[in-house]
């Protein structure tokens, strides 16, 4: 197999991991009580796409970088937050500056006093064009390949590994 067939097949599984690890997942946790859940995985989803996108950039600034990239233009304002809301989250289940709430579209981004509100399925809608218009990046440009083989090989990076575990009686 040569390494340019190699390439695309590492995008495919890495992105058909993705798929079903994050975008898969999500939807069964839009409601009240998975909310936090769900921007927990947001948030660590855009981690991992950061990731792949500038392995040689710090967290905080490769998160940033993509935030302000390739999520939807009315978030992009929000990357700093959002990292400072993705720390906070994994280390204290803290949103941070934002308000969550699930099925009310019509609150998501507006501000309640110093917090700004955040509704779960607009949320996922961003992850999933986030991660399409990084997908098809990646697809054609050979620099972000580049990285890309760069990160999912690194000891500190990689890709989802997935096994099959047969149990015998």
């Amino acid at each position: 197999m040569s390494i340019t067939d190699q390439l695309h097949k590492d995008i495919y599984e890495f992105q058909l991991n993705f798929d079903k690890l994050y975008l898969d997942c999500i939807p069964r946790l839009l409601d009240e009580t998975g909310m936090f859940l769900a921007f927990l995985i947001f948030l660590t989803a855009l981690d991992v796409l950061a990731g792949a996108y500038s392995a040689e950039k710090l967290p905080g600034l490769r998160f940033r970088s993509f935030a302000g990239l390739f999520l939807p233009l009315e978030l992009r304002p929000f990357g700093p937050d959002l990292w400072k809301a993705r720390n906070l989250m994994v280390h204290s289940f803290n949103p941070g500056n934002f308000g969550l709430v699930s099925g009310q579209s019509r609150l998501h981004l507006s501000k309640n006093h110093s917090v700004t509100m955040l509704n779960a399925q607009d949320l996922y809608a961003a992850l999933v064009v986030s991660a399409r218009g990084y997908f098809t990046a990646l697809q054609n440009n050979s620099e972000l390949q580049e990285i890309f083989a760069k990160r999912i090989s690194d000891d500190d990076g990689g890709a989802p590994e997935s096994y099959t575990v047969n149990e015998y009686y």
